[in-house]
C-alpha cells in the first residue's frame, strides 16, 4: 500500500455539510491508540475539497458499510473494482436519543 506523502488528508467530518461526493477508493486501516486498536477507513473522493481528496474516519456506522471485522463488504469490493459510489453524510437518530453519522447513497 503506497502512501503519497504530499497528498493532504482530513477527517471525513469536514464533508458533513458539503452535500454529495463520490467515493472512488476505500482502504481499511488499523491504528493503535494507547492499548486499543481502532479500525479506521481511508476514503478517496473524486471531488476535491479545499485541495483534499483523501479522508479518514473511525465512525463505526460508516466503517461498517465498507468493512466487517476487517473484511471488505460487497460495497467495498465494488469500489475496489472501479465502481464509483455517490454519497452524502447523514445524521442517524436512534430511539435512545443518540445520534451517529452514516452515509447514504445519493
Amino acid at each position: 500500500m503506497s502512501q503519497i506523502s504530499d497528498m493532504n488528508e482530513a477527517s471525513l467530518s469536514k464533508l458533513d455539510d458539503k452535500g454529495v461526493f463520490t467515493i472512488v477508493k476505500v482502504e481499511n486501516i488499523e491504528r493503535k491508540v494507547g492499548k486499543e486498536t481502532i479500525t479506521e477507513i481511508n476514503i478517496e473522493t473524486e471531488e476535491e475539497f479545499n485541495g483534499i481528496k483523501r479522508f479518514y474516519t473511525s465512525r463505526k456506522m460508516i466503517v461498517a458499510k465498507f468493512f466487517d471485522n476487517g473484511n471488505p463488504t460487497t460495497l467495498s469490493q465494488d469500489i475496489q473494482r472501479g465502481k464509483k459510489y455517490r454519497v452524502k453524510i447523514i445524521t442517524q437518530k436512534f430511539g435512545n436519543g443518540k445520534e451517529d453519522y452514516d452515509i447514504a447513497k445519493s
